[in-house]
């Protein structure tokens, strides 16, 4: 990862992703200054401290994530992957806790509506057709 000073637009700081191959995907949650980073080579999701830039943990998820959605009321991280498998983390403080996956054919994107809670899977070709999935979060804790 880098910071980038917004006025004069130049690097100020290199940090490693130690742990994450091939960082891909990022969210961010800005009221507890965390990033969430995955690695697309060896399918692991980085927790960082964005006032340290440390990695606090490293999760499993499925193979080559992709896109990483974070809704910030609910406090809760979805990590889409091109193998369909979408992994729900819910964040407690500095940690993440992990919530389960289910399998999503084709679902390698995801966004999720911070007013509504609702997560949204355009999906590229079921049955030869594009097709919006739209779910809704079962638990609001």
């Amino acid at each position: 990862m880098v910071a980038i000073d917004p006025a004069t637009m130049q690097i100020i700081g290199r940090y490693p992703m130690t742990g994450v191959e091939s960082p891909h995907g990022i969210a961010l949650d800005q009221s507890a200054r965390l990033a969430f980073v995955v690695g697309e080579e060896n399918h692991t999701l980085a927790v960082v401290d964005l006032n340290t830039m440390k990695i606090l943990a490293t999760h499993p998820v499925g193979e080559d994530p992709d896109v990483l959605a974070f809704d910030p009321g609910l406090k809760r991280l979805y990590v889409s992957a091109e193998s369909g498998k979408v992994f729900v983390f819910r964040e407690d403080g500095k940690t993440l806790v992990d919530e389960g996956h289910i399998s999503i054919p084709h679902a390698h994107t995801v966004c999720v509506d911070p007013n509504t809670h609702l997560v949204y899977f355009p999906l590229e070709n079921i049955d030869g057709h594009p097709l919006l999935r739209i779910m809704e979060p079962t638990s609001m804790q």
